[in-house]
């Protein structure tokens, strides 16, 4: 069967399916627009938060906070949960941590002003899902690998990993930029690892979603 396409009268009719997004999540909607802030739309926001549901989840990573927007979806999905988030931007940070006091999670979200793989090398702790949005920033894919790795380190049997932008605007099947040849290395690795049990899901940009094997 053919997939479907996604024309603008079926994204209106997915649309007035999800649910409402109250006035913190629909201002950063705004704001993203408005300034080109890379954000998840609302569609993967609510699967990010399904997912995590799903799996129990309560100490939460992120790698790429941005203003916060895929954290807020995050915790909302955790029932008292944590998260841990790197971003390396000063003055996006100091944004992502307003935006998470005003969704009311001030005192559930830590956002660290450091590189992701510098800090993911220090970081202390396990956790039960983490999220890239990191795909297409990651310089090489030394850095590409190593991530993988540090990320896996981390994670519990039964956690998930995830990640933003796995389709790369459809240039993973011929990749002929370093950015595209990171992310589809990234799916590589993750869908040939042996901890790993994978997905990717053509929503949007492409999120890969996989579970570490208990």
């Amino acid at each position: 069967m053919k997939p479907v396409e996604i024309t603008e009268a079926l994204e209106a009719y997915m649309e007035g399916l999800l649910p409402k997004r109250d006035k913190v999540l629909a201002r950063m909607e705004d704001e993203a627009g408005r300034e080109g802030i890379p954000i998840v739309d609302a569609h993967e926001g609510a699967l990010l938060s399904l997912l995590v549901r799903l799996a129990g989840a309560k100490r939460l990573l992120e790698l790429g906070t941005a203003t916060g927007y895929s954290g807020i979806w995050l915790l909302r999905g955790t029932e008292g949960g944590l998260l841990t988030s790197f971003e390396v931007d000063g003055k996006r940070a100091a944004r992502a941590r307003a935006n998470f006091a005003e969704a009311g999670f001030g005192d559930r979200a830590v956002v660290l002003e450091q590189d992701a793989v510098g800090g993911l090398e220090k970081l202390q702790g396990r956790f039960d899902a983490c999220f890239i949005d990191l795909l297409n920033s990651f310089p090489s894919e030394d850095v590409t690998r190593r991530v993988v790795e540090l990320c896996i380190e981390h994670l519990d049997g039964g956690a998930l990993l995830m990640a933003d932008n796995a389709l790369r605007k459809g240039e993973v099947v011929k990749p002929k930029n370093q950015q595209a040849r990171n992310v589809a290395l990234y799916n590589q690795l993750v869908a040939k690892h042996p901890r790993l049990e994978s997905v990717v899901i053509p929503i949007r940009d492409g999120l890969s979603v996989a579970r570490v094997k208990d």
